[in-house]
């Protein structure tokens, strides 16, 4: 994804918006034109072609809800487009103007400084499935917007002492008893409403896991990356596939603390001179991804002795309030570095 500025004539930066595309181009020299289009690649394509036919042409934009389609265009057409993250574009402490314009024609200046790192664009297998698994995710947070709805309402009715055990995890017994249980008509019909929508996010749940199942058993590449993830312990069906849809293809991870950092488990550090100053996990990437593999950290320590002793090595070395979660971090850490051995060697993992 490095490439060299040396390579190219032409330097365009473009800030994509919904209606318009705003560029701005630069050579390497003094020009700087700015320009407004309609928002069709094809039309800031005509213009590349038509302007600079010949010239050696490099575009970049900013990562965000316009997607990939103009990055393809552009590619189906040989022109390099990029697609870099907003955060790696630095912005002056001063800095209180930003509109289209002065945004791409940031973009232009550090392309032709070659001082962005782009984004790995993913596969069309890998949207596709990066997709599915964005589907899933926001019923689990609907599922769990509504029991929290349904324990508010449960607290605020004064309905707990009627069920008989209030601890049962929403098995389907606790389910039938707030379906029975007796209470004043409006408050069983948004009970009755709540239920609705809990089984309604459980069934597109299940919806998507069986069309997720289906795509890993069609492309047998990807079925034996799952299958090597799932020989970590605390590794399941979901946290496999949701790691393969985050990282797309594992051929082109480059080292293994890449992994760590794009999921946001390395921490953060200060250091100036002699003295080193080390924060808290920097948070970057999913945190739903993350947040699964800190829980696959507590299921590993239960079966991997290696992981369990790591664990208790770090956690005896912290205040006994905070030890536990430093702990289980930097295993979830060490699963990434794992991760990324079984993923880049296709063998799977022997818990030791």
């Amino acid at each position: 994804m490095v490439y060299n500025s040396q390579e190219y004539d032409i330097f365009v930066g473009i800030d994509v918006d919904k209606k318009s595309f705003s560029f701005t181009v630069k050579d390497g020299g003094c020009m700087n034109r700015s320009h407004r289009i309609p928002a069709n690649p094809e039309n800031l394509y005509r213009y590349i072609e038509n302007t600079y036919s010949g010239k050696r042409v490099i575009c970049a934009y900013e990562a965000g809800g316009s997607g990939y389609h103009l990055h393809d265009y552009l590619l189906s057409r040989d022109v390099r487009c990029l697609i870099v993250p907003p955060l790696s574009i630095p912005k002056a402490a001063n800095d209180r103007t930003k509109n289209n314009r002065i945004d791409s024609e940031k973009i232009s200046q550090h392309l032709k400084n070659a001082d962005v790192l782009p984004i790995r664009v993913p596969t069309y297998q890998y949207r596709e499935l990066r997709q599915l698994i964005r589907s899933r995710q926001d019923y689990v947070n609907l599922g769990k917007i509504t029991k929290q709805r349904i324990k508010a309402l449960l607290l605020f009715a004064h309905l707990y002492p009627l069920i008989k055990d209030a601890a049962q995890n929403w098995s389907q017994c606790y389910l039938r008893q707030l379906k029975e249980i007796p209470s004043s008509p409006a408050t069983r019909q948004r009970l009755d409403l709540l239920l609705e929508d809990l089984e309604y996010a459980r069934t597109r749940q299940l919806k998507i896991l069986k069309e997720l199942r289906t795509m890993a058993e069609q492309d047998k590449y990807l079925e034996q990356n799952i299958r090597c993830l799932r020989s970590i312990p605390g590794v399941g069906f979901i946290i496999a596939i949701t790691i393969l849809a985050r990282i797309g293809d594992p051929r082109y991870l480059r080292n293994p603390r890449e992994l760590s950092a794009f999921i946001g488990l390395v921490p953060c550090e200060y250091s100036t001179g002699e003295r080193i100053s080390k924060g808290s996990i920097t948070h970057l990437g999913d945190p739903a991804l993350r947040s699964l593999l800190i829980e696959a950290a507590w299921t590993a320590i239960r079966k991997d002795t290696h992981l369990r002793q790591f664990y208790d090595r770090i956690r005896v070395k912290h205040h006994p309030h905070i030890g536990a979660r430093k702990a289980i971090v930097a295993v979830a850490r060490k699963l990434t570095l794992i991760i990324h051995s079984v993923l880049k060697e296709q063998r799977e993992y022997t818990a030791r």
